[in-house]
């Protein structure tokens, strides 16, 4: 479904007002046992998209309480990320960037929509609780699926999975 190697899954959800296909993180053995809240859905495919497996970026709308899930998530396990403690180590002050992982090696500049967000640092070490979204991310671009640093993403899937069961992350 991507061009990096995220693996997402497509899901055929009834809105009310008709059946639309969306996109999850979650599998499709969870989802079957658990359901699909809303907040794990990261997008909606606008009608008429390939219905193959290549999306592109305009194939999607994101789900407003999925992007605001993952900034939550990112928000609260930001100091469990260790390229990014190591960036601000090297750092010192100032801040620092937490880069969509779905390009290797940027080299150089970044594009906004590679951006996730930004960290304050302060004597080499990430402030809590000073992330910072991106609105410019996106979760699709050309280049494929957002991508996150291990720990973020563990936090995610484990988040997404306690959502589902109304329980606390």
């Amino acid at each position: 479904m991507a061009r990096n190697d995220r693996q997402v899954f497509r899901y055929l959800v009834d809105f009310g007002d008709g059946e639309r296909d969306v996109v999850s993180l979650l599998e499709p053995d969870w989802v079957f046992q658990h359901g699909l809240h809303p907040e794990a859905v990261m997008a909606v495919v606008r009608e008429g998209a390939d219905q193959e497996d290549f999306l592109a970026p305009a194939d999607v709308q994101e789900n407003g309480p999925f992007l605001r899930l993952l900034s939550r998530v990112i928000f609260e396990s930001i100091d469990q990320c260790g390229s990014l403690r190591r960036q601000a180590e090297i750092q010192g002050s100032g801040y620092v960037y937490l880069l969509d992982e779905r390009k290797p090696d940027p080299g150089g500049r970044v594009a906004p929509d590679d951006v996730v967000g930004v960290v304050d640092v302060s004597n080499g070490k990430p402030v809590a609780g000073s992330y910072q979204h991106n609105p410019r991310h996106r979760l699709l671009t050309a280049a494929g699926w957002f991508q996150l640093p291990a720990e973020i993403e563990a936090a995610l899937h484990s988040r997404l999975r306690a959502r589902a069961n109304d329980q606390p992350a």
